[in-house]
Protein backbone atom coordinates (compact mmCIF):
# COMPACT_ATOMS: atom_id res chain seq x y z
CA UNK A 1 0.00 0.00 0.00
CA UNK A 2 1.37 3.53 -0.75
CA UNK A 3 0.17 6.69 1.06
CA UNK A 4 0.81 9.68 -0.68
CA UNK A 5 2.62 12.75 1.83
CA UNK A 6 0.51 15.39 3.43
CA UNK A 7 1.67 18.44 1.57
CA UNK A 8 -0.08 21.98 2.86
CA UNK A 9 -1.90 21.66 -0.29
CA UNK A 10 -3.49 17.94 0.44
CA UNK A 11 -4.11 19.26 4.03
CA UNK A 12 -5.74 22.49 2.98
CA UNK A 13 -8.29 20.46 0.76
CA UNK A 14 -8.59 18.02 3.65
CA UNK A 15 -9.60 20.40 5.48
CA UNK A 16 -12.29 21.82 2.93
CA UNK A 17 -13.86 18.78 2.33
CA UNK A 18 -14.29 18.13 5.94
CA UNK A 19 -15.62 21.18 6.31
CA UNK A 20 -18.31 20.79 3.51
CA UNK A 21 -18.92 16.98 5.05
CA UNK A 22 -20.29 18.09 8.08
CA UNK A 23 -21.90 21.12 6.50
CA UNK A 24 -23.87 18.65 4.40
CA UNK A 25 -27.65 18.72 5.94
CA UNK A 26 -30.26 18.58 3.37
CA UNK A 27 -33.76 19.93 3.97
CA UNK A 28 -36.92 17.92 3.07
CA UNK A 29 -40.31 20.35 3.96
CA UNK A 30 -44.28 20.07 3.47
CA UNK A 31 -46.30 22.86 3.79
CA UNK A 32 -50.08 21.82 4.62
CA UNK A 33 -51.95 25.42 4.62
CA UNK A 34 -55.92 25.33 5.46
CA UNK A 35 -58.14 28.29 4.52
CA UNK A 36 -59.02 28.14 8.69
CA UNK A 37 -55.83 28.68 9.35
CA UNK A 38 -55.63 25.28 11.04
CA UNK A 39 -52.36 23.68 8.67
CA UNK A 40 -49.53 23.15 9.93
CA UNK A 41 -45.82 22.40 8.23
CA UNK A 42 -43.27 19.72 8.81
CA UNK A 43 -39.57 19.43 7.77
CA UNK A 44 -36.91 17.28 8.20
CA UNK A 45 -33.16 17.81 8.21
CA UNK A 46 -30.51 15.38 7.74
CA UNK A 47 -27.25 15.83 10.07
CA UNK A 48 -25.10 12.69 8.45
CA UNK A 49 -22.70 10.89 10.54
CA UNK A 50 -19.38 12.50 10.13
CA UNK A 51 -16.19 11.86 11.99
CA UNK A 52 -17.41 11.74 15.83
CA UNK A 53 -20.52 13.03 15.04
CA UNK A 54 -23.57 10.86 15.47
CA UNK A 55 -25.95 11.19 12.48
CA UNK A 56 -29.77 12.17 13.38
CA UNK A 57 -32.86 13.65 11.50
CA UNK A 58 -34.26 16.37 12.75
CA UNK A 59 -37.80 16.87 12.57
CA UNK A 60 -39.38 19.99 13.01
CA UNK A 61 -43.36 20.94 12.86
CA UNK A 62 -44.92 24.40 12.78
CA UNK A 63 -48.54 25.25 13.21
CA UNK A 64 -49.81 27.63 10.12
CA UNK A 65 -49.95 31.59 11.34
CA UNK A 66 -51.74 33.17 8.65
CA UNK A 67 -53.73 32.14 5.37
CA UNK A 68 -53.68 33.65 2.33
CA UNK A 69 -54.81 36.89 1.09
CA UNK A 70 -55.40 38.84 -1.87
CA UNK A 71 -55.11 37.93 -5.33
CA UNK A 72 -52.22 36.58 -7.38
CA UNK A 73 -54.21 37.96 -10.70
CA UNK A 74 -53.62 42.03 -8.98
CA UNK A 75 -50.30 41.35 -7.51
CA UNK A 76 -51.08 41.39 -3.59
CA UNK A 77 -50.75 37.95 -3.04
CA UNK A 78 -50.04 37.02 0.28
CA UNK A 79 -49.32 33.02 1.02
CA UNK A 80 -49.78 31.66 4.08
CA UNK A 81 -47.20 31.66 7.08
CA UNK A 82 -45.90 28.90 9.75
CA UNK A 83 -45.51 30.10 13.38
CA UNK A 84 -41.73 28.71 13.41
CA UNK A 85 -40.88 30.99 16.38
CA UNK A 86 -43.05 28.35 18.00
CA UNK A 87 -41.71 25.33 16.14
CA UNK A 88 -41.16 21.49 17.62
CA UNK A 89 -37.93 19.81 17.38
CA UNK A 90 -37.29 16.38 17.78
CA UNK A 91 -34.26 14.08 16.92
CA UNK A 92 -34.79 10.87 15.02
CA UNK A 93 -31.88 9.06 15.23
CA UNK A 94 -31.30 5.41 13.51
CA UNK A 95 -33.81 3.35 15.98
CA UNK A 96 -36.40 5.69 15.62
CA UNK A 97 -36.88 5.79 11.75
CA UNK A 98 -36.46 1.77 11.81
CA UNK A 99 -39.32 2.26 13.35
CA UNK A 100 -41.28 4.77 11.82
CA UNK A 101 -40.22 3.07 8.39
CA UNK A 102 -42.95 -0.05 8.63
CA UNK A 103 -45.69 2.23 8.43
CA UNK A 104 -44.22 4.32 5.47
CA UNK A 105 -44.37 1.15 3.86
CA UNK A 106 -47.41 -0.52 4.91
CA UNK A 107 -46.06 -3.05 7.39
CA UNK A 108 -47.43 -1.77 10.21
CA UNK A 109 -50.33 0.80 11.14
CA UNK A 110 -48.63 2.72 13.70
CA UNK A 111 -45.12 3.07 15.64
CA UNK A 112 -45.02 0.35 18.22
CA UNK A 113 -48.86 -0.77 18.20
CA UNK A 114 -50.00 2.70 19.11
CA UNK A 115 -47.59 3.64 21.95
CA UNK A 116 -45.76 5.40 19.54
CA UNK A 117 -41.35 6.79 20.22
CA UNK A 118 -41.00 8.41 23.28
CA UNK A 119 -38.11 10.51 24.19
CA UNK A 120 -37.44 12.19 27.92
CA UNK A 121 -35.09 14.63 28.49
CA UNK A 122 -34.39 17.07 31.54
CA UNK A 123 -37.00 19.35 31.29
CA UNK A 124 -39.67 17.96 28.45
CA UNK A 125 -41.03 14.64 27.55
CA UNK A 126 -42.16 13.73 24.24
CA UNK A 127 -43.91 11.10 22.54
CA UNK A 128 -43.87 10.60 18.59
CA UNK A 129 -46.65 8.91 16.97
CA UNK A 130 -46.98 7.81 12.73
CA UNK A 131 -50.26 6.32 12.05
CA UNK A 132 -51.82 5.07 8.54
CA UNK A 133 -55.41 6.74 8.63
CA UNK A 134 -58.16 5.37 5.72
CA UNK A 135 -61.00 8.25 6.10
CA UNK A 136 -61.31 11.36 6.20
CA UNK A 137 -58.53 11.74 3.97
CA UNK A 138 -55.84 8.65 3.15
CA UNK A 139 -52.53 9.01 4.42
CA UNK A 140 -50.14 9.08 6.99
CA UNK A 141 -50.88 11.26 10.14
CA UNK A 142 -47.70 12.82 12.27
CA UNK A 143 -48.13 13.85 15.22
CA UNK A 144 -45.28 15.25 18.17
CA UNK A 145 -46.36 16.12 21.25
CA UNK A 146 -44.26 17.68 24.21
CA UNK A 147 -44.87 18.29 27.90
CA UNK A 148 -42.42 20.37 30.07
CA UNK A 149 -42.07 19.03 33.75
CA UNK A 150 -43.28 21.54 35.37
CA UNK A 151 -46.53 21.27 36.48
CA UNK A 152 -47.55 24.75 34.80
CA UNK A 153 -46.53 23.85 31.21
CA UNK A 154 -49.80 23.19 28.90
CA UNK A 155 -48.69 20.06 26.33
CA UNK A 156 -47.88 21.51 23.52
CA UNK A 157 -49.48 19.03 20.47
CA UNK A 158 -48.51 19.79 16.50
CA UNK A 159 -50.12 17.75 13.84
CA UNK A 160 -49.88 16.86 9.96
CA UNK A 161 -51.52 14.57 7.83
CA UNK A 162 -49.53 13.31 4.62
CA UNK A 163 -51.34 12.20 1.22
CA UNK A 164 -50.66 8.81 -0.17
CA UNK A 165 -47.91 10.35 -2.74
CA UNK A 166 -45.91 12.11 -0.07
CA UNK A 167 -46.00 9.43 2.24
CA UNK A 168 -44.43 7.32 -0.57
CA UNK A 169 -41.69 9.60 -1.23
CA UNK A 170 -40.49 10.89 2.44
CA UNK A 171 -40.64 7.03 3.33
CA UNK A 172 -38.55 6.32 0.39
CA UNK A 173 -35.98 8.75 1.32
CA UNK A 174 -35.89 8.21 5.25
CA UNK A 175 -35.60 4.50 3.85
CA UNK A 176 -32.09 5.75 2.23
CA UNK A 177 -31.22 8.30 5.07
CA UNK A 178 -30.48 4.85 7.16
CA UNK A 179 -27.16 4.87 5.51
CA UNK A 180 -26.10 8.30 6.11
CA UNK A 181 -27.00 7.96 9.86
CA UNK A 182 -25.21 4.08 10.26
CA UNK A 183 -22.24 4.97 7.86
CA UNK A 184 -22.15 8.47 7.75
CA UNK A 185 -19.68 10.43 4.76
CA UNK A 186 -16.10 10.94 5.01
CA UNK A 187 -14.37 13.89 6.91
CA UNK A 188 -11.17 14.05 5.42
CA UNK A 189 -9.00 13.43 2.24
CA UNK A 190 -5.94 12.69 4.13
CA UNK A 191 -6.06 8.82 2.22
CA UNK A 192 -4.98 8.94 -2.01
CA UNK A 193 -5.01 5.69 -3.08
CA UNK A 194 -2.46 5.34 -5.25
CA UNK A 195 -2.86 4.78 -9.17
CA UNK A 196 -3.38 1.22 -10.50
CA UNK A 197 -0.37 -0.50 -11.98
CA UNK A 198 0.43 -0.63 -15.39
CA UNK A 199 1.05 -4.09 -16.90
CA UNK A 200 4.65 -4.26 -18.41
CA UNK A 201 5.00 -4.71 -22.40
CA UNK A 202 6.07 -8.07 -22.90
CA UNK A 203 9.76 -8.69 -23.79
CA UNK A 204 10.45 -8.80 -27.60
CA UNK A 205 11.83 -11.81 -28.37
Amino acid sequence: MNISAITPDTAQKASDIGASARNYRPRLSFYHASGKGSGSAARFEVVPTCGDREGAVFLTLAQQKSVATGSAELGNRQYATFDWTNRVTVKLNFSDLCQMLPVFKGQAATIADGKGLYHDSGHTTTLINLTRQPDPHIGLALEVSRRGKAESEAAVRTRIVFNSAEAFGLGAVLEQVLGLLAFGIPSDAFYTPSPAPVEAEPAAR
